[in-house]
Formats: C-alpha cells, sequence, structure tokens
C-alpha cells in the first residue's frame, strides 16, 4: 500500500479512533505550553507586526475561527506561538509541530460548537503523519541543507491536521497533504531574525489552505508522499535522506506527540543543556573573577546557535556564548533573559567575549559541558547528559504550570490560573466556550 493511501486512510478516521491516556495528556501539555508562549509571544513586535499586515491591529493571539479569518488567524498565531522560540520541540525531526498545529487548529475551531476534542484529535493526527513520514533523517537533512524544517515539515502537519479535523475522506485527506508538500518552505538563515516564526505562521496558514482546496476537489500528485518522490528529491537531492516507508503498524502506535520535547528556556533546544551545566556552577563563583570560559557542544549546536557577538534579543538566542554567559550570571533564561537591556549589559558581554564554543564529534544536541577558569586558577566544571524537557528528563505539569503563569500572568492577571485549568480540559464539554471567555475578557 502506498503512504498515500496509508496517510488518507489514517486521517479519515483519526477523530474516531480510541485515545488512551498517556497519548491525550502528552497533547495537552503541548496545547498549554502552546497557549502560554503565544500569549506572550503576540505582543512581540513581530507578531503585531503580522496583526496589522492581517488587518487584525487589535487583536491578539491566539485567535479562534470566530476571531478572523481562518488563514489569518492562522498566520498570526503560528508567528506568536514561535515570535519566543520558547515552544516545543519534536527532536528527531528538528520541528516545532505544536507551533504550526495549535495555531491552524484553533484558527479552524468555532468554540461555540464546542469541539474540543475533535481538535485534540486532529493534533494528535497531524503531528503522527508528519513525524512518521519525515522518519530519522529528514529533518536533520533539512537543517544540514540550509532549511527550516518547522516550516517545511510543518505544512505537512498542518494540512494533515485540517484535513482530521475537516473529516475528509480517505483519498481527499491524501490530497490535501500532497498538496502542502508543494508548498513546502523555509530558510534556516532567518535564524535570530523576524522571519523565522512568520515561517512557522505561514506553514500554518497553508495548511488551512490546502485542506480546504481538497475538500473542494483539488487534486495533487500522490507520489509526492513516497519515499523518492517529488518532495524528497527536490530537497534532499543527493537521495541520502527520503521520506519514511510507512505501513499499517507506522501510525498510530508508539504515537510521536510522547517525543514531544518542552523548553525550560527561551532559545534554541540545542543550547539547553550548555545553560543547565553552567547554572550548575553558577552560584560556586563570582563572574568578576572569571578568565576564562569553554562550552563543549555538538556540532551541529555550534552551527545553529552560531552568534558569538550577538546585537538583538533573537540573535542571543541563537548564540551559546550568550546563553552561556547569562546562566552564568545567575541571570534567568526565561523570555525575561533576552530583552534588549540583558544584551547590553556590560557583565553579560564580557563573559559572552570569553565563552569559546568547542565542538565535539560524538556529543548529541542535548548534552553539554562548561568549564569556567577563575582567577585564582581553579577551574570549575559543570556537564548536563539530557537537557531538562526532554523526554527523558521531562517538564511535568508542575513545571509546565509554573512557566504557564509566567507568560500570561502579566498579560491576564487573575484569568491565567483558571485558564490553564480549562486547557488541561480542552476535549471536555463546556471548556472550549470558557477558554474562549478568558481569553477575550
Amino acid at each position: 500500500m502506498s503512504n498515500a493511501d496509508l496517510i488518507g486512510g489514517f486521517l479519515s478516521g483519526a477523530c474516531d479512533a480510541t485515545l488512551a491516556p498517556d497519548t491525550r495528556d502528552a497533547a495537552l501539555k503541548c496545547l498549554a505550553d502552546w497557549t502560554g508562549v503565544t500569549i506572550a509571544g503576540g505582543h512581540e513586535p513581530v507578531a503585531r507586526a503580522v496583526a496589522r499586515y492581517a488587518d487584525l491591529d487589535d487583536a491578539a493571539a491566539p485567535l479562534f475561527a470566530i476571531d478572523a479569518e481562518p488563514e489569518k488567524a492562522a498566520l498570526l498565531n503560528g508567528t506568536a506561538a514561535h515570535a519566543l522560540d520558547f515552544d516545543d520541540t519534536h527532536i528527531p525531526t528538528d520541528s516545532h509541530f505544536s507551533a504550526v498545529l495549535w495555531a491552524t487548529l484553533l484558527a479552524m475551531t468555532d468554540p461555540k460548537f464546542d469541539n474540543g476534542d475533535r481538535s485534540l484529535r486532529a493534533f494528535i493526527a497531524g503531528y503522527e503523519v508528519a513525524a512518521k513520514l519525515s522518519g530519522r533523517r529528514m529533518g536533520f537533512s533539512l537543517q544540514f541543507r540550509w532549511f527550516h524544517p518547522s516550516g517545511v515539515l510543518g505544512r505537512i502537519a498542518s494540512a494533515a491536521a485540517g484535513a482530521a479535523f475537516l473529516a475528509l475522506d480517505a483519498d481527499r485527506a491524501a490530497h490535501a497533504v500532497a498538496l502542502a508538500t508543494t508548498q513546502a518552505s523555509g530558510l534556516r538563515g532567518t535564524l535570530g531574525s523576524m522571519a523565522k516564526p512568520f515561517q512557522v505562521g505561514r506553514a500554518a496558514a497553508d495548511g488551512i489552505v490546502c485542506a480546504t482546496l481538497a475538500r473542494s476537489g483539488f487534486d495533487a500528485s500522490l507520489d509526492l508522499l513516497e519515499p523518492d518522490g517529488g518532495f524528497a528529491r527536490a530537497f534532499v537531492q543527493d537521495g541520502s535522506a527520503q521520506l519514511a516507508a510507512l505501513d499499517t503498524e507506522t501510525l498510530g502506535t508508539d504515537w510521536a506527540v510522547l517525543r514531544t520535547s518542552f523548553k525550560p528556556y527561551a532559545c534554541l533546544h540545542g543550547i539547553h543543556p550548555s545553560i543547565d551545566a553552567a547554572r550548575d556552577i553558577a552560584g560556586q563563583i563570582d563572574p568578576a573573577a572569571v578568565t576564562a570560559i569553554t562550552a563543549y557542544v555538538a556540532p551541529g549546536v555550534k552551527k545553529v546557535g552560531h552568534f558569538d557577538d550577538p546585537k538583538t534579543p533573537l540573535e542571543a538566542k541563537f548564540s551559546v556564548a550568550f546563553c552561556v554567559a547569562l546562566a552564568l550570571s545567575g541571570r534567568e533564561a526565561d523570555a525575561s533573559g533576552f530583552t534588549a537591556d540583558t544584551v547590553k549589559d556590560p557583565a553579560i558581554r564580557r563573559l559572552t567575549a570569553m565563552v569559546d564554543v568547542h565542538p565535539e564529534e560524538g556529543r548529541k544536541m542535548l548534552d553539554s559541558a562548561v568549564e569556567v577558569t577563575l582567577a585564582d586558577g581553579r577551574t570549575l566544571r559543570g556537564e548536563t547528559a539530557l537537557s531538562l524537557g526532554h523526554p527523558g528528563n521531562p517538564m511535568d505539569w508542575l513545571d509546565l504550570g509554573e512557566k504557564f503563569m509566567t507568560l500570561t500572568e502579566p498579560v491576564l492577571g487573575d484569568r491565567a490560573q483558571p485558564l490553564l485549568k480549562a486547557l488541561r480540559d480542552f476535549d471536555s464539554p463546556g471548556a472550549l466556550p470558557e477558554i474562549a471567555r478568558l481569553l477575550r475578557s
């Protein structure tokens, strides 16, 4: 059976399938985390610029279908969700699927119909299709070739979720996902700029277009979804990576959403273990007495987190040197740590300039070590084998709740706690109208 047939059949029944408790819980964590970063990110300059472009000057993300045209709502939702670079990650594909998927699905959801259960199932299905189709190498291969996997693979996820939400039959669902591959785009060169979160917003908006066109009878070449089809050949032209060859045991087992990594820090995921390692020794040093710093990272982390002398908060999020300096200074690396003031802070800039980012073959992106030499000749070393937030070292609901409150209380005040409670009951009767009310009060 072809990939297209398997994907179409899976999506056509996705909203009626049995949902295991752990899969539901993982999806709700993604929703809560997404909502928090989107509320905070909605006030960032990039999100406000997109709102003005979309004639939504008075609106703030997240938006539902009742708030704006679906494509415009998805564009703003996705841009805001990724504006802080604080959203969750599916590390095997180097993709921020939640940022795209929830941006899509809330933009298609009308709270008065109270269809949170359908939205949740469509989220899980879209995540599953994009992750399993991408396999183990496609995301890395895209990143290596200077594409932005979230923009490229995110369109597949968005269209798949849209097809499930619209209850398309197997044929129409397959065409929706195939059409999304023709719109896939996104460049890694946008790191440190407004264009990076915008690519996530575009992926969300395009997924709605593809699903809606497929419902209207639009056909695409289904061969694009095959392992060595036109999509894989275009993006990885040397054939070193292909889409996965799906089978009946692939989709809907060992759900991909269970391997979501959440971010305790508002920066490149690959920098997180360096922050953890620096925090291990931050309390033992006087930053003014530091004379040398070495951060040992995976080779790919040095390539992506390459800003040695960041000039803006967006560049600082992709600077190993800045993030290590921030942590050694005892400053928080949440959204409050990446501001114009911290980027200009003389003490942090002094430490940033000292950091030697040393790539080591064999290191993975989720382990790191930091060595600090002091004026008295001592050398202290912090090391992290697996960064906080990874499924092997997870953030639980308490961790995620604290992150959510930090992000949302400045915006929502006393509505933040009831909103978190309602999000945890997203698929229960009455939850969706309550969430919309709390967001719009």
